[in-house]
């Protein structure tokens, strides 16, 4: 079973991503420091990083991850939809900027190319 590590606040959200994704384990890290810990324990086959954490923000995550593993799959997911932001994380290293406002549907359906791919 493929391993995703969402790293997100809102521990609804986490769940309804875990009730959504019925191939794939779902881990979840609150924060960017515990992020940093889990992404070494988990080694995910994909990340879902929220823009927006308490202790740092999405894009320097992304740099972080990066460092520790240069081919990471990281989809950004933000409820923030401005084309500078996209930008920024898109250069950071994600391979996608998701729209909070999506949809589950879509982000499950993202979620699954990427990892079948």
């Amino acid at each position: 079973m493929k391993k995703l590590l969402l790293v997100e606040d809102s521990e609804m959200f986490y769940h309804l991503l875990t009730k959504a994704l019925k191939r794939v384990d779902v881990k979840w890290a609150m924060d960017g420091k515990d992020a940093l810990l889990k992404v070494r324990e988990v080694q995910p086959d994909i990340m879902l990083v929220d823009v927006v954490l308490p202790d740092m923000s999405g894009i320097d995550l992304i740099k972080k991850i990066k460092d520790i593993h240069p081919n990471a799959k990281i989809i950004v997911i933000s409820g923030i939809d401005h084309d500078e932001v996209r930008r920024d994380a898109l250069r950071a290293g994600a391979v996608d900027y998701i729209s909070k406002s999506a949809g589950l549907n879509y982000l499950r359906e993202r979620i699954y190319r990427e990892i079948e791919d």
